[in-house]
């Protein structure tokens, strides 16, 4: 027969918090804004790097005329990691003033 026992619960670590791309530190472009193979975190999704290289640099030179950039595709194309480098790239400008979104579409 079998004796249903209380289990006590294992001692508390205390909180821990793993962030989805903590290991993005950028766009991984060179100085002509060129993706590079493999840079700050990035693999591959070049020209969408390239395209986002280019949107940061208009925000910083006050070239851009609205204030939200929508970011589209299938999921898992890189969407949200594109979305934390451009947050990582205006932290120190005007990225209070600026909506990143990103859609996920589904196939039909």
């Amino acid at each position: 027969m079998s004796v249903i026992k209380e289990v006590s619960p294992a001692p508390s670590r205390g909180f821990e918090r793993i962030g989805a791309h903590t290991h993005i530190k950028g766009l991984g472009l060179d100085k002509n804004l060129k993706a590079v193979k493999v840079k700050d975190g990035m693999v591959g999704q070049e020209k969408a790097r390239e395209a986002a290289g280019l949107v940061v640099q208009m925000i910083k030179e006050g070239k851009l005329s609205g204030k939200t950039v929508i970011l589209a595709g299938p999921p898992g194309t890189g969407k949200t990691a594109i979305a934390v480098d451009l947050k990582l790239s205006l932290y120190f400008t005007r990225l209070d003033i600026y909506n990143i979104v990103g859609i996920a579409e589904k196939a039909p």
